[in-house]
């Protein structure tokens, strides 16, 4: 089965995001495995991806979580500090968060080639602008590492997420089917 994906870029040479966090509101690393499989498996019990939506059927939320997280890990397609994940809290609370990525042989001389690998708000914190900070530190993680790009897809149906690239600079590419597996 095939499913349709938005993509978006933002080019390497944007101006950092420089958001101030509001009240309530404080970032931690993601270094800590279950706190951030916990927060990706609430995020996908709900996701509107329809990717996510079938692996979640089929395996579970926390076992989809882990094997995303394995996936991004794995030195095959990305390559990631994992100091650069964040997980954003809101009154002491893990609200969201957000894994930056390089592409392993996607690099232009000395620049290499970022994507989000994935950004998600926890259920009970949508609606608060999480999302806009989390799509901030991302992108000026990448940019402050130096990118000549950043790329990023959503799923067609993920108008929230569509809407938020928009709102903050990204240039909508056309739509495209990619395959089933994640």
């Amino acid at each position: 089965m095939a499913y349709r994906r938005v993509h978006f870029e933002l080019a390497g040479d944007a101006s950092p995001v420089l958001y101030h966090d509001p009240p309530g509101i404080s970032w931690k690393a993601a270094d800590d495995d279950e706190e951030l499989l916990d927060v990706f498996a609430s995020a996908l019990e709900v996701s509107s991806d329809p990717r996510d939506v079938a692996a979640v059927r089929e395996a579970g939320a926390r076992q989809v979580a882990l094997g995303m997280l394995e996936d991004a890990q794995s030195g095959r397609v990305y390559r990631c500090e994992r100091a650069w994940w964040s997980i954003v809290t809101l009154e002491s609370s893990p609200a969201g968060f957000v894994l930056p990525v390089v592409f392993r042989g996607c690099a232009r001389g000395a620049l290499e080639e970022g994507t989000i690998y994935h950004i998600a708000v926890a259920p009970l914190h949508r609606s608060r602008g999480l999302g806009r900070l989390l799509l901030g530190r991302a992108t000026d993680i990448l940019l402050g590492h130096g990118v000549w790009r950043i790329c990023c897809d959503t799923a067609i149906e993920n108008a929230p997420m569509i809407r938020l690239f928009e709102q903050h600079g990204w240039t909508r590419q056309s739509p495209s089917e990619v395959a089933a597996p994640i």
